[in-house]
């Protein structure tokens, strides 16, 4: 399932390893949960990303620190492999004016 966030950008970089490997991690910052009494000012999370959706980034958003928003979807490596669940991110763009969210994409399964 894919979902629209609105995350404030901190940072973005992409590798490409031997092998064919390649791929991209952006990370975001958002306050701590003000339900949370063992947490204080901002968490930090990192997200994969296609090696490519950084091209995307440098083109919209250039100046980091920033808001975007961001469709990603959760991705969970095999049991073999640790059964790890990440947040992915598929695509990037810059808010629109109102804050409201895009239309889904034609292969989002929101309704």
């Amino acid at each position: 399932m894919i979902n629209t966030i609105q995350a404030h950008v901190v940072g973005a970089s992409r590798y490409k390893m031997d092998g064919g490997i390649q791929g991209a991690k952006i990370t975001i910052m958002q306050p701590s949960s003000a339900d949370n009494e063992n947490q204080l000012g901002n968490q930090v999370s990192v997200m994969t990303a296609p090696y490519d959706i950084f091209d995307q980034l440098h083109a919209i958003a250039p100046h980091m620190p920033c808001a975007l928003e961001l469709d990603i979807e959760l991705r969970t490596s095999p049991a073999s492999a640790g059964g790890k669940t990440t947040l992915h991110v598929i695509a990037a763009r810059k808010p629109n004016a109102t804050g409201s969210q895009h239309a889904p994409s034609a292969n989002s399964d929101k309704k």
